[in-house]
């Protein structure tokens, strides 16, 4: 690929941008790290809103991470140069408490992010040996088809920022790219980039596949890098089907109406798929909405536990994901995916109600807590007392298993009237008395919220 292609590239990309954008009012912004790829990418830019093919310039975003001494030096070259250029540029300091790559990507992007505005796009400038790299270290994890289609070129980003949950596009225009076009394009404009020695550092995965394994796959092929990043996309196209189907199927077996910290699969609507099927339901389930699969094995331990005959509702499977950690569990004939901060909250021991300026705190672990939003005129704490359902008395275990209420919920069940109306309710739970009919789910009734951060709920 020579350079011309490359500006090409970007411009083709520009107009699949132009295309998404359709009027909106998201502004554009780029990652710059004063490398040579990002600089690259800047410089790109600016020879097309030279010549008319693009409306305007992204604005500049640095990372100051305080890392090397040498990072005052880089943050000043690209001001300098950003000026030059006529790029707006800001410079944004970060202070880590750990010197980890894993550490450094996340508060850059919190960085980031705080400049932007919902909807707002960020390019990026990795390209084809970044996506080579990363899908032969995903292969060597024993990824899926998820993880080996590797680096998508529009990404959506969501972080927490200031208690406000903030959703931006990611965009990668020169993922094609090689590393060697962008070095000629770089050396052929004299652009005055950076090197950050860290890149090489061959004691991680990346460095090692970048410094030794890349360069050997392309003395034996050298189409070897232009060839598993076309594969990676291949895989991406088969993932892009098999996800309608997902979305299709999902609302078929698992409540898609509950809240967030709680997920519900109903296993005999499960089981009316194939085994293959199954496994894919149930590995896109546990899932949700965090950005990274969970990994393979905890998937089929949850797989295992759905086929499970005995009466343990005791087992519980957990796994972190990059978002939140989990709980996964069984009760009757459905499988429960809980986050672990409202696992926790469960397991606390059950207060007496309390009024607060929000309403009715049910339950409180120091963390998080368990409210109710309609004020009740009358609640109570149901444990031995009798309740009425239809013609006949429960209570106790009786009552719980009229209801099905899971093992661990049972200790955590109100009485309360509303508007003269009766409900039992326990976490994420609720019914009509006196007909014991279950309502869709919690959120009617109350909510979880954090108590550090009163205006977030979980």
């Amino acid at each position: 690929m020579n350079t011309d292609v490359l500006s090409t590239t970007l411009l083709e990309a520009y107009q699949d941008y132009y295309a998404r954008k359709q009027g909106g009012n998201g502004r554009l912004y780029l990652a710059c790290s004063g490398g040579r790829d990002s600089l690259s990418l800047a410089y790109a830019c600016w020879l097309l809103y030279q010549q008319g093919r693009i409306d305007k310039l992204p604005i500049l975003l640095h990372v100051h991470h305080g890392w090397q001494t040498a990072n005052d030096d880089w943050a000043k070259m690209l001001s300098s140069w950003a000026v030059q250029y006529g790029f707006e540029c800001h410079i944004l300091p970060v202070k880590l408490s750990k010197n980890s790559e894993t550490h450094a990507r996340d508060a850059r992007y919190q960085a980031m992010m705080s400049m932007m505005a919902c909807d707002d796009v960020l390019m990026l400038a990795h390209h084809a040996n970044d996506q080579a790299e990363t899908v032969l270290m995903r292969l060597a994890d024993g990824a899926g088809l998820q993880g080996l289609s590797g680096i998508k070129t529009w990404q959506k980003k969501s972080l927490m920022i200031e208690n406000s949950a903030k959703t931006i596009m990611l965009w990668r225009p020169w993922l094609t790219a090689t590393r060697e076009c962008i070095s000629r394009f770089a050396h052929q404009h004299e652009l005055p980039y950076v090197d950050d020695a860290t890149n090489l550092d061959d004691r991680y995965m990346r460095g090692h596949l970048r410094q030794h394994i890349l360069p050997q796959l392309a003395i034996m092929n050298p189409k070897a890098i232009t060839n598993i990043s076309r594969s990676a996309a291949l895989l991406g196209g088969y993932l892009a089907v098999i996800d309608d189907w997902l979305a299709e199927k999902i609302p078929l077996c698992a409540d898609v109406d509950n809240l967030p910290y709680q997920q519900v699969l109903f296993l005999p609507k499960l089981r009316q798929f194939d085994e293959a099927a199954q496994q894919l339901l149930i590995h896109h389930w546990l899932q949700a909405d965090e950005p990274v699969a969970p990994p393979q094995a905890i998937s089929v331990q949850a797989h295992r536990l759905a086929y499970r005959h005995d009466n343990d509702h005791n087992s519980q499977i957990w796994w972190q994901g990059r978002q939140a950690a989990y709980v996964v569990c069984r009760y009757d004939n459905c499988l429960y995916r809980y986050r672990q901060d409202a696992w926790q909250l469960l397991q606390h021991s059950m207060i007496q109600p309390q009024r607060n300026q929000d309403g009715w705190v049910l339950l409180d672990d120091g963390n998080c807590q368990l409210q109710l939003h309609c004020p009740p005129s009358q609640i109570t704490t149901v444990q031995q007392q009798k309740i009425t359902i239809g013609q006949y008395q429960y209570r106790g275990k009786k009552l719980a298993q009229k209801l099905r209420i899971p093992t661990w919920l049972r200790r955590h069940l109100w009485q309360l009237s509303i508007d003269d109306n009766q409900y039992l309710i326990a976490p994420m739970m609720a019914w009509r008395l006196p007909s014991g009919d279950g309502l869709d789910n919690f959120a009617p009734i109350g909510r979880m919220v954090y108590n550090d951060k009163p205006n977030r709920t979980l």
